[in-house]
């Protein structure tokens, strides 16, 4: 439990997307960022300097030149770890070995049994662990799940589609670590297929496939994957697939198909630009008469009134402040790591299938 009113957060890293953090600890009524450590002390300067000349911060956080200094600070509560995966569970296991709570990006860990032994580690110190998936906390998800439980309108999940991509340039396969097989081993199917078997597994209930297919579609292994599908099939007979690349232009979309209607979001990870982000649900009908064939929509819209990113109300902004309301509080909450080690599990299945060239079972 922290001893302040507000969380106190250490950065572990520089990387790009904890300028989006230091953003959403700036905008959490209960967080405070207290330390940011780099492999340098240069380098974390560099961050802090450019972090604050766009988002200026009244009390500049301090500068650790060495990550396990920063987890070590009883002026840290909690630390963000958006260091390479293949480094991950080292800090991690340092960070909750000295009572520090972890938000990890993902994916988490190298391998499900690395995953598992991150889990442990915060479970044994009692400290709160978290992947950084933000659409986990947003509005828009409350409501999605309560469409996809109404029987009445949306009827029995059947199908669930989605595909997570970008058209990466030559420079990142050049010089980006996610083309570098020992920092991100996982390619496209960490960096955007955790995505999507997250919300294939929400949409489940949480629950476990019985079994998946995972292809790497262009078949080389030398190197992360850049193009990957994944076919899930649950107990119930309900499938989901979904597509992840570097290569095909940005999608970010989910469908969901039932006996009575669909649900379909084209940003289900990043909401659009803008204040209000939604889903759309829909029950086409097939009408004929005489000589007219009509395909007819009935397509309505379900808003909510959040902000895609830099706002109180963003995703972002929400994972920080629940999460830092759990360390507050003194409480653990274990839903987060049991979704983590899921979605770890799934996609480890995935890969060993995509190896094999054959189904893999999971044992629920």
């Amino acid at each position: 439990m922290s001893s302040s009113k507000q969380c106190r957060w250490g950065i572990l890293g520089a990387a790009v997307i904890a300028r989006k953090f230091w953003n959403s600890v700036r905008l959490a009524d209960n967080a405070v960022l207290t330390g940011v450590a780099s492999r340098s002390k240069d380098r974390a300067t560099e961050f802090l300097s450019e972090c604050n000349q766009r988002l200026v911060v009244t009390e500049p956080p301090t500068v650790f030149d060495d990550y396990l200094a920063l987890i070590k600070s009883p002026a840290i509560d909690a630390v963000y770890i958006p260091l390479p995966t293949g480094t991950r569970e080292q800090w991690v296991c340092a960070a909750a070995e000295h009572g520090k709570h972890v938000l990890c990006e993902k994916p988490c860990a190298v391998s499900q049994a690395g995953m598992a032994k991150m889990i442990s580690a915060c479970e044994k110190a009692g400290v709160q662990f978290m992947d950084n998936v933000m659409f986990m906390h947003s509005q828009r998800l409350s409501g999605l799940k309560n469409a996809l439980a109404n029987q009445q309108t949306f009827g029995q999940m059947k199908r669930i589609c989605s595909q997570f991509s970008f058209c990466a340039d030559d420079s990142f396969f050049r010089e980006n670590i996610r083309s570098d097989m020992a920092m991100e081993p996982w390619g496209c199917l960490g960096d955007l297929g955790y995505y999507n078997i997250r919300m294939a597994l929400v949409a489940m209930g949480d629950r476990l496939p019985v079994r998946v297919i995972g292809r790497n579609i262009d078949g080389n292994w030398d190197r992360p994957t850049r193009e990957f599908s994944g076919e899930m099939l649950f107990e119930n007979g309900v499938t989901a697939s979904f597509y992840c690349s570097f290569v095909t232009a940005n999608q970010q979309w989910v469908q969901f198909a039932s006996d009575k209607a669909t649900i379909a979001m084209d940003d289900f990870c990043l909401p659009f630009f803008g204040n209000r982000s939604s889903f759309q649900t829909n029950s086409p009908q097939f009408n004929r008469s005489g000589f007219d064939f009509n395909y007819e929509s009935s397509a309505t819209d379900i808003f909510f009134n959040e902000y895609s990113n830099a706002h109180e109300s963003a995703q972002e902004v929400a994972l920080v402040r629940n999460f830092s309301q759990l360390v507050l509080g003194g409480t653990t909450d274990s839903y987060w790591p049991a979704i983590s080690q899921k979605t770890q599990t799934v996609m480890d299945a995935l890969l060993r299938s995509a190896r094999s060239g054959e189904s893999v079972s999971i044992d629920g």
